[in-house]
């Protein structure tokens, strides 16, 4: 994933701390809603949020190339900003009346932004970039931020996370194809790797509470058929359910196999077992391989991607898919028109896009059919080194799409957000893991919590 430099998440802003927060917007608003605030010329810098990754980066480039041309004097500058403190730093900035005047976003917290009402529809946008009939086949422009009707998101681009494999590993072990496997013959592999290479883990996943172990958990939950809230049934708690027990069993059976740190592993440690050569297996997005390209080549020699285990009941291979957009804070931004130029600008341009995908490779998927079919798209030599792996980073996920804030695709979810703020599902993992509670006991006390958190922000679901 683009994954950040993290250690625990931020608490989610409560709702005394968001009324707070919009109570001095309002008082600060005059004639026709959000009035921009004065900016002296030679001072015109709109700043764009994105964490860390150089993707952000190359987008601003483009849109720097476009205020050249069109917009003399002003300046896009990125600001890196961790996913989890999106939501509080927004609202103290947007009561400061400074917000920023772009941000690029995981779709949980910027589907809880859009119900806020906080965000400038992009249907505009969207239009002029023709950005749903260019959608790659698979994907939706809905799905990366559509509120009742109204897109407030513009795409960046998509990101499965995937079982890697160091294949040298697994042949010499004799335990098959990877893109064959259940979960069955998963844990069987790790166990293998375990009891027959001293020193190097069978498999490693992020317990730690932190979104990652949230991320890597959703997968197996979704795999096994599960869900935390149902978005076509009102948004009602689903998660204390057999597919949660399942889920969470199955954790507990893999986590014999796993480095005993795991239980405070987070995005970086998990690259870190790999890349260093101390895990034969991990669940990771497309950096990990980057990584291990610059710094480890004999282990990126032998990695390649696989979609994610069967699950022996339901076939899934669900992973959690970050569905990375461009949102537009619509209060006080003096900058709206000149960033939705500037947006229409690099997204209508095919140059740009594959700029951006070979920022991060291959971390960073496209999202447009004419980008991911461009001739200079296969010119970044992980299309000669690792073909496999960026078809299935690039397209071969796909079908397995799912995400906490839009699980198996069947609507989005602002609650997700708030969740993840609190590290809902790795709390509910190190229930099991660190204070041995059962499985089924585990999933009764994590549905409470989501129980209490949909009470709490049933406004922005009803």
């Amino acid at each position: 994933m683009t994954k950040r430099m993290e250690g625990q998440p931020t608490a989610a802003i409560g709702r005394r701390g968001f009324l707070a927060g919009t109570a001095a917007l309002a008082a600060g608003a005059g004639a026709g809603g959000f009035p921009a605030p004065a900016i002296a010329q030679g001072q015109r810098v709109a700043r764009v949020w994105g964490e860390p990754g150089p993707y952000a980066g190359v987008f601003v480039q483009g849109m720097n190339e476009w205020a050249q041309k069109n917009a003399p004097g002003l300046k896009f500058e990125v600001e890196t900003i961790p996913w989890d403190g999106v939501y509080v730093k927004l609202m103290t900035d947007l009561a400061a009346r400074r917000p920023p005047a772009l941000i690029s976003v995981e779709h949980p917290i910027a589907f809880q932004l859009m119900a806020e009402g906080l965000l400038e529809p992009v249907d505009d946008v969207a239009q002029r970039v023709n950005a749903a009939a260019r959608m790659v086949d698979g994907l939706k422009l809905e799905n990366y931020g559509n509120w009742k009707g109204t897109q407030f998101i513009m795409p960046g681009h998509h990101q499965g996370h995937l079982l890697l494999v160091q294949t040298d590993v697994i042949q010499e072990l004799g335990l098959g194809d990877p893109d064959t496997w259940t979960w069955n013959e998963l844990a069987n592999a790790a166990k293998t790797v375990s009891e027959k290479k001293p020193g190097m883990a069978g498999l490693t996943l992020a317990l730690g509470r932190n979104l990652c172990t949230d991320y890597h958990f959703a997968a197996l939950l979704h795999q096994a058929g599960g869900m935390t809230y149902d978005a076509q049934n009102k948004f009602e708690v689903a998660f204390d359910s057999p597919a949660t027990v399942e889920a969470l069993e199955f954790v507990k059976r893999l986590y014999a196999y796993m480095p005993k740190g795991a239980v405070e592993y987070s995005f970086l440690q998990v690259v870190d077992q790999h890349v260093t050569g101390k895990t034969a297996m991990s669940f990771y997005w497309g950096r990990t391989m980057g990584r291990a390209a610059e710094e480890a080549p004999n282990v990126f020699a032998k990695m390649e991607a696989f979609n994610h285990a069967r699950h022996p009941t339901t076939g899934r291979r669900s992973t959690w898919t970050d569905l990375q957009g461009w949102c537009v804070p619509r209060a006080n931004n003096p900058y709206v028109k000149e960033v939705k130029e500037a947006m229409v600008y690099v997204q209508n341009s095919v140059e740009w896009g594959v700029k951006y995908c070979h920022s991060l490779m291959p971390n960073v998927a496209p999202v447009y059919k004419d980008v991911a079919s461009s001739p200079d798209m296969p010119t970044h030599p992980f299309f000669k080194s690792k073909p496999k792996s960026v078809e299935t980073y690039f397209t071969g996920y796909v079908p397995n799409i799912s995400s906490t804030a839009n699980e198996h695709l069947r609507g989005a979810n602002p609650l997700a957000g708030i969740c993840h703020g609190r590290s809902m599902w790795a709390q509910v993992v190190q229930r099991v893991l660190i204070e041995n509670v059962a499985p089924a006991e585990a999933a009764k006390w994590g549905a409470r919590q989501f129980e209490e958190i949909r009470k709490e922000n049933i406004r922005l679901v009803l």
